[in-house]
C-alpha cells in the first residue's frame, strides 16, 4: 500500500515484534542459565562431598554414609558413579544397574528417556585418578522452563498487540500536523494566497516544511499580483495607441476630407501601430529571456561591446549633444554577446534620454573587479522610486516621462539578462544631480 500511515504502522509493529522477541529470548535463556547453574552448583557440591568422604578411606573400598545412601536410594532421581580410567568402579543404587554416559564436561543427556544433568569432578586417591559424575533428573525443571516459555510467549503477543494499538495512536498523532498542512494546501486558490498560512509552531522535523510552504505561498502570491499588474499595465499601454487608431479612423470616416488629412491620419495610425508593435516586441523579448535558460555564450571583450552600443546610440548622442567617455582597461567575460549588447544599449539609451542637454556620460571599466559603471549628469531618480525601477512598465517620474519616449520595460529587460548571466546591477541616484549604474559581472 502507498499509505504512509499504513507503512509507519507496519514498521512500528515490526520493530515492536523484534524488540519484544529479543527481550523474550533474553529473559528465557537468562532464566534457563540461572536454573542450570543452580543445579550445577548443587551437583558439584555433592560430588566434592562424596570425594571427601572417599578420600578419608585410603583403600579402594568405597563406604558411604547413611545420608548419602538414602539420597541415592533405588527410587531416587539423583545419581552418581565413580570412574577410574575408563572403568566404572562404583555407582549409586538409584542407577538400578545402569551406567551414566561418561562425560568430560557438564552436560545434559538423555537417560532413561528423561533429561539428566551430569557434572563430572576429578579427584585422586593414593595418586590414582578418579572421576565422580553426579547427576540429577531435571525433567521437572525443563517442564517449569517450558511453562515459563509459554507464559512469556503469551505476554509478548499481548504486549505486541497493545504496542500496535499504541503505535496506531502515535502514528495518528505524528501525521496530524501533516494532515493540517494538507488541508491548508487543498484550500489554496488565487484569491486566498495572501491569507494562507501554515502554523510554524510544529515539531522540529516539520518546521522547515511549514516554513518552505509559507515562503512558497508568499512567492506565488507575489507572482499572481505581478501577473495581474502586468496584465493591467499591458492593457493600459495598448489602450492609448488603440484609442488613437480608433479616433483617427472614426474622424476619417465621418466625412470627406482632403488627401493631406488622410495622409496625416494614416501617419498617426502608423505611429500608434509601431508603438504597439514596439510594446509587443519588447514583451516577447522579456518572455523569451524569462523562459529560455540557454545562452549562446562565448568569450566577449566588454569594452568592444560598450563601443558597439555607443556606435548604435551615436545619433541620439549627437542629437542631444551628450559628451560620452570610456575610462579604464577592458576585461573578458563568458556571455551571450547579443544579450549583453542589449543591456548596454538600454542603459546608454536611458542615460541619454534622462540626461540634460549637453550633458555628460562617463563609462568606467574596472578590470580587476569586473565592474562597469555608467554615470550620467541627468535628472536623477527619487529615492522612493529606486526599488521600483526594475518593475515592468514602471517609469520613475510620470510627469516628465510623458515628454520622454519609452515603455518602462528597458530596466526589466536589463535585470532579466544580467540575472541569466549570474550578474548583478545596482542603481544609485540623486534628483537633479545624476544617476550611477553599476554592473557586477
Amino acid at each position: 500500500m502507498n499509505s504512509i500511515k499504513f507503512r509507519l504502522f507496519v514498521y512500528y509493529c515490526a520493530i515492536s515484534f523484534v524488540i519484544f522477541g529479543i527481550l523474550g529470548v533474553f529473559l528465557y535463556f537468562s532464566l534457563e542459565d540461572i536454573v542450570l547453574k543452580s543445579i550445577d552448583n548443587a551437583l558439584m557440591t555433592k560430588a566434592k562431598a562424596i570425594a571427601t568422604l572417599i578420600s578419608e578411606d585410603e583403600g579402594i573400598n568405597f563406604k558411604f554414609s547413611d545420608e548419602i545412601l538414602k539420597e541415592y536410594s533405588k527410587h531416587s532421581k539423583h545419581y552418581f558413579q565413580i570412574i577410574h580410567g575408563s572403568k566404572i568402579v562404583e555407582k549409586s543404587a538409584s542407577l538400578n544397574g545402569e551406567n551414566l554416559p561418561i562425560v568430560t564436561e557438564i552436560k545434559t543427556v538423555n537417560f532413561k528417556n528423561e533429561p539428566v544433568r551430569i557434572v563430572p569432578f576429578n579427584f585422586k586417591i593414593n595418586s590414582k585418578q578418579f572421576t565422580i559424575e553426579c547427576a540429577q533428573d531435571i525433567d521437572d525443571k525443563i517442564d517449569l522452563l517450558q511453562t515459563y516459555l509459554g507464559i512469556l510467549s503469551i505476554a509478548i503477543v499481548v504486549a505486541i498487540i497493545l504496542s500496535a494499538f499504541g503505535g496506531l495512536i502515535v502514528v495518528n498523532a505524528m501525521l496530524k500536523p501533516l494532515k493540517k498542512i494538507s488541508l491548508t494546501i487543498s484550500k489554496l486558490s488565487e484569491s486566498n494566497l495572501s491569507k494562507s498560512h501554515i502554523d510554524e509552531n510544529v515539531a522540529n522535523e516539520l518546521k522547515p516544511l511549514a516554513i518552505a510552504f509559507n515562503k512558497t505561498f508568499a512567492r506565488l502570491d507575489n507572482v499572481f499580483n505581478k501577473q495581474k499588474q502586468f496584465v493591467a499595465d499591458v492593457s493600459h499601454e495598448l489602450k492609448t495607441p488603440l484609442s488613437v487608431i480608433l479616433m483617427e479612423t472614426e474622424m476619417a470616416l465621418r466625412k470627406q476630407r482632403k488627401i493631406d488629412d488622410y495622409i496625416n491620419t494614416i501617419d498617426q495610425i502608423k505611429n500608434s501601430a509601431l508603438h504597439m508593435k514596439n510594446i509587443i516586441d519588447t514583451l516577447l523579448k522579456l518572455i523569451s529571456i524569462e523562459n529560455t535558460k540557454l545562452l549562446e555564450k562565448k568569450t566577449c571583450d566588454i569594452k568592444e561591446i560598450i563601443k558597439k552600443s555607443i556606435f548604435l546610440s551615436k545619433q541620439q548622442l549627437d542629437k542631444r549633444n551628450i559628451d560620452l567617455k570610456i575610462n579604464g582597461e577592458t576585461f573578458f567575460i563568458e556571455a551571450d554577446e547579443t544579450l549583453i549588447t542589449e543591456v548596454f544599449l538600454n542603459l546608454i539609451d536611458n542615460s541619454i534620454k534622462y540626461n540634460k542637454e549637453s550633458g555628460i556620460i562617463d563609462i568606467n571599466i574596472d578590470a580587476s573587479k569586473k565592474i562597469v559603471e555608467i554615470i550620467d549628469s541627468g535628472i536623477g531618480i527619487e529615492k522612493e522610486a529606486l526599488d521600483k525601477i526594475f518593475d515592468k512598465f514602471y517609469r520613475a517620474d510620470p510627469s516628465r516621462s510623458k515628454t520622454i519616449e519609452g515603455l518602462g520595460l528597458g530596466l526589466s529587460l536589463v535585470k532579466e539578462i544580467l540575472e541569466l548571466h549570474k550578474s548583478k546591477i545596482k542603481v544609485e541616484s540623486k534628483p537633479n544631480i545624476g544617476t550611477k549604474v553599476t554592473i557586477y559581472f
